[in-house]
């Protein structure tokens, strides 16, 4: 999972937000709360990236968690809100996710990131846990958190050498629980 990784790694619902739209406004500005990262600060989403989400989850088999959670958790990179990727990963996971989302939002940035690729290798199952290596190639680009979202750098490329963790719930559903990710090359 690209960010992910270095993050591309990062989260948990420790991000206090509140969100307005102006009527006919094609930004949604939220202010991102001080409580795991860092102070307050305003952060702009256009609309149109704000109605841009991923299919519903699924949760049913690992391979199919893994995939629900590079989807959403790239559109809460997008939009600068880890809580809409945490239906599809351990809260573990999440605090992952949202220190990356905090860290950058600290940069005045946020991440737009498209997944070009996804192969997942054969699972080892464990008693407590399955292990699924995988290797993703991404797409990104760096965007303020300014009015309108201009881009500050990309597009860029990444692959990456995977290696998630799944754990079952007790109502059956699969979760994210961990990811380690090594870049091939560099990542800007």
């Amino acid at each position: 999972m690209f960010v992910i990784c270095a993050a591309l790694v990062a989260v948990s619902g420790c991000t206090n937000t509140s969100q307005a739209t102006s009527a006919g406004s094609p930004d949604t500005t939220q202010t991102s709360g001080a409580h795991m990262a860092g102070p307050a600060a305003e952060v702009h989403v256009t609309q149109e990236a704000v109605d841009a989400t991923p299919h519903p989850w699924v949760l049913a088999t690992p391979e199919s968690a893994i995939r629900s959670c590079l989807d959403w958790t790239a559109y809460a990179y997008r939009v600068g809100q880890s809580r809409l990727a945490s239906s599809t990963m351990t809260p573990s996971e999440m605090v992952r996710v949202d220190a990356y989302i905090q860290y950058n939002i600290e940069k005045q940035r946020l991440i737009d990131q498209k997944l070009d690729s996804l192969t997942l290798g054969a699972l080892s199952a464990t008693s407590t846990s399955t292990i699924i290596p995988g290797v993703e190639v991404w797409t990104y680009s760096y965007l303020s958190t300014g009015v309108g979202n201009p881009v500050l750098g990309g597009p860029y490329s990444a692959t990456y050498d995977t290696t998630y963790t799944v754990v079952q719930s007790e109502d059956g559903t699969w979760l994210v629980d961990s990811v380690k990710a090594t870049a091939r090359g560099t990542v800007k």
